[in-house]
Formats: structure tokens, sequence, C-alpha cells
């Protein structure tokens, strides 16, 4: 019996000993490294951070990362990680033994930053687990530099001292460039020499348009084109008015330009400015006359309607009808006048006779011509009252359509 106890015993220590020789399958240690380049940036810049994890024949590295969202914020990342989170996968047969991702961030913030990573599962190409890892990464982010403040410009050194400009109050300045300035439909810059020095100027090319400058005071302020008259060497603001869907140039007539009768300067409000008008005065109220050049190049007096803003090309009118004053019950009878004598008749002249004859002639003539003339004033007056007429119905509507609308509005 002992014997058998004593050979029990033998026998487990050889397994033991067979065991202990045996291999054992090795565990591969996981790595996980992380790089931030650079290592110091300003608030505003990009910075790249790599996370790299090192094994054996792996296939899949699950983790995650955290970070302080008020010194960063992501942008982007490549290699299987996302917004907090790490999904690391082989595509190689058999496994790898580094896993890399790269992470974008934003620097928010000034500050020192940490961000933080943890492996948390690594599996090998087997399937079996090998284990996890942590990591981390600082640098430092600097507060952005200040911006300077830009210096202001002086367009009293960098511009030419405007002459003769309407309405300034102050001293403005004519800009050498137009490069920063929106231009006028159909305009393109050009330069131009005002007193000896190149400006800059907006001109309409192979057109008669008015030539623009732009001026503003030694701040900058108070900009704004300018209408240029070389042969007055006068600058006055350049001012538009649309009407029906055109827009109308203003300008100020010089002393060639003939005002019309009947009609006093004055000054009218357009588009919150003032401009230079002319004022006269009917039976249906108030005429204005502006000094404009149109769309087709047109220059000259234009009626302007206040209430709708429209333009129609000034014609001299026709005398309007006026009422007949009665002569008072006070007022003394006439004088009595007598007639004028009978002429005398004269003796039978055979010359005075042909000159009768070709008076006559002249007579006649002079008659037809006068008919003619008649006719043809006849004519025009009756044109003008009919175009009166249009204007008046064409009133008419426009303010029974405006009483209409209110009408409704008042109703909603």
């Amino acid at each position: 019996m002992k014997g058998f106890v004593d050979h029990k015993k033998m026998t487990a220590l050889a397994l033991g000993l067979l065991l202990f020789l045996l291999p054992v399958p090795a565990r591969a240690e996981v790595k996980l490294s992380a790089e931030a380049v650079p290592a110091v940036v300003a608030a505003g810049d990009t910075i790249e951070v790599t996370v790299k994890v090192s094994g054996k024949n792996m296939s899949v590295a699950e983790g995650v990362f955290t970070y302080d969202p008020l010194i960063l914020t992501y942008v982007k990342s490549t290699g299987g990680a996302s917004d907090g989170f790490l999904n690391m996968v082989s595509a190689e047969k058999g496994g790898t033994d580094t896993l890399t991702s790269r992470i974008t961030f934003l620097a928010a913030g000034a500050g020192s930053a940490e961000i933080q990573f943890s492996v948390e599962k690594v599996l090998g190409y087997d399937g079996r687990e090998q284990g996890s890892a942590q990591s981390s990464v600082s640098f430092t982010v600097a507060a952005p530099l200040p911006t300077p403040a830009p210096t202001p410009l002086d367009y009293a050194a960098g511009g030419v001292l405007a002459r003769n400009v309407k309405g300034a109050g102050e001293s403005m300045y004519i800009w050498r460039s137009l490069e920063n300035v929106t231009l006028p439909s159909r305009y393109t810059e050009n330069t131009l020499e005002y007193h000896g020095e190149t400006v800059a100027a907006a001109e309409v090319a192979n057109s008669d348009a008015p030539v623009l400058l732009y001026l503003s005071n030694a701040a900058g302020d108070k900009g704004g084109y300018y209408i240029f008259n070389a042969e007055t060497d006068t600058l006055y603001p350049y001012e538009t008015v649309t009407s029906v869907s055109k827009s109308y140039i203003l300008l100020e007539p010089d002393g060639s330009v003939e005002l019309p009768d009947g009609f006093t300067e004055t000054t009218l409000t357009i588009n919150g400015k003032d401009n230079i008008a002319w004022k006269a005065r009917d039976a249906q109220g108030d005429i204005y006359l502006l000094y404009a050049r149109n769309p087709d190049g047109e220059v000259g007096y234009f009626v302007y309607d206040p209430e709708d803003g429209s333009l129609q090309r000034f014609a001299v009118m026709p005398a309007r009808p006026v009422k007949p004053e009665l002569p008072s019950e006070t007022a003394p009878a006439p004088a009595y006048t007598p007639p004028p004598s009978p002429p005398v008749p004269s003796v039978h002249d055979p010359q005075a006779e042909s000159n009768i004859s070709i008076n006559g002639v002249l007579f006649y003539s002079l008659c037809g011509a006068a008919a003619l003339m008649f006719i043809l004033i006849a004519g025009f007056i009756v044109i003008r009252l009919a175009d009166d007429a249009r204007c008046r119905r064409r009133a008419a509507k426009r303010k029974a359509e405006r009483e209409r609308m209110k009408n409704m509005e008042i109703g909603q």
C-alpha cells in the first residue's frame, strides 16, 4: 500500500514538471502614446494630436479621450477616431502591431490644455484580448496677440484739396483711387488732371455723362460722388432720382441755360436731400422743374411730381383758360365813339387799278398763311389740351387707387 501511494506522488510530480515545461501563450503588452504638434499654439490656431496604439497582431482597439472644451474644440479626425471616442480597426490579414489616429483641435481659449486617452479593449487577430493602456498629452495655448489698431487714413495728406465745393461746410478732398468705393452704374474708373494733380474720376465711355469725383473730409467721413463742371471749376453733389424705373442725374444749369418764364428758384427735398428746383403755380397747384439728364442722354428741364416721383420732359404749355372778369355794376358806361366817316371815292386811275390788283394777290397770300398758322396753332392747342386731360385722368386714377388701398388697409 505504501508503495502504491509513493507511486501516485511520483506521477503527480512528473505531471507538474511536464506542465511547467510546456510553452505558455505569450500575452502581448499594449502601449498607448500621444503627441501634439505644435507643442505651443495661440488661440485661434489648430493643433493635430497623433494617437498610437502598439501591440501584437492587433485587429481592434477601442477607447475614449477627454479634453477641456473651454480651451479646445474638436474639428476633425482620421484613423477611426471621433469626438471623444476611439474605434481603431486594422484591415490587414493577421492584424497589425500599430494602430494610429490623428485628431485636429481648434485652440479656442488660452491656458494649459491636457488630453487624456484610454484604450479599454484591444483584441488580437485571433480574438483574444490583449489588455488596456492609458496616456495623455499636454500643451500650452497662448493668448492671441492683440490686433493693432489700424492707423486712420489722413485724406488731407493722401487726397487733393477740392475747390469750389457747393454745400460743403468743411474742407473736402478728392480721392486718388476708387478701389474701395462702388462705381455708379455704367461708370468706369479713369484719371483726371485737377489743378495739376492726378485724381481718380468716374466716367461713362463715349458719352456726355457728367464726370464724377469722389470727395470726403480729412477723416474719410461724409464721402460721396460729386459732379465736376470743368468750365466753371465747381463741384456739387451727385444725386439721382428714379421715375418709372428710369434714373435721372440731377444737374445744375450753367449761365447758357435759360430759365422758363414764371418759375422761381427754390429748394426741393428728394430722397432726404435738398436739391435745387424751380417752382411755379397754376390752377392745379404747384409745378416743380428739375434740370436733369435722362437715360437717353437728353439734358433739360423736367416736370417733377412730388406725389409719385414721376418726371416728364418740360415743354412750353399753352395758356390755360381763365375766368373772365365781369365789369362791376358801378363802373361808368364806356364813352360813345362815333363811327368812322365813309371813304371819299377817288378819281379813276389805271395805274391805281394795277396797284390794287397786286395788293390783292398779296392780301390773299397773307390770308392763306394766317389761316394755315391758325390751323397749326389750333391743332397744337387741341393736342396739348388732350394731353392735359389725360394727365388729369391719370392723376385722378392714381388718387382713387391710393384711396382704395387706404380704405382696404382701414378695413383690415
